[in-house]
């Protein structure tokens, strides 16, 4: 459950400047369409808010679901089935290979500088 909360958080977070954004747009294009966001009646600024929700929503749902169906073609699968990193150590095997490539190299630069 923590890889799930940590994942919805993040993607939460992700999108608050966007839709900040969105709203901005919105809430212009309502402005310009005669909606009066600045009233000091709260009734009315309540009731002009709701023009700016509806497509702030549906934006956000499309959003939503263009991020699942990514999620998905990549197959991503949270929880148990997760994929993780495996970490590669270095072993005996690879420290004679990587002698014998410094010994070759020696070999041939030395090949390389003998007189002669």
């Amino acid at each position: 459950p923590a890889h799930e909360l940590a994942m919805m958080m993040t993607i939460a977070l992700r999108f608050i400047p966007t839709l900040m954004e969105e709203a901005d747009k919105i809430m212009k294009a309502q402005m310009a369409r005669g909606a009066d966001f600045e009233s000091r009646s709260l009734s009315r600024r309540i009731r002009s808010l709701v023009p700016l929700l509806v497509p702030l929503f549906v934006s956000a749902f499309r959003r939503a679901d263009e991020l699942a169906t990514a999620m998905e073609a990549r197959c991503y699968r949270g929880g148990r089935h997760r994929t993780r990193l495996n970490r590669l150590r270095a072993t005996a095997l690879d420290a004679a290979a990587a002698a014998l490539t410094g010994f070759m190299a020696a070999v041939v630069i030395g090949l390389r500088w003998w007189p002669g």
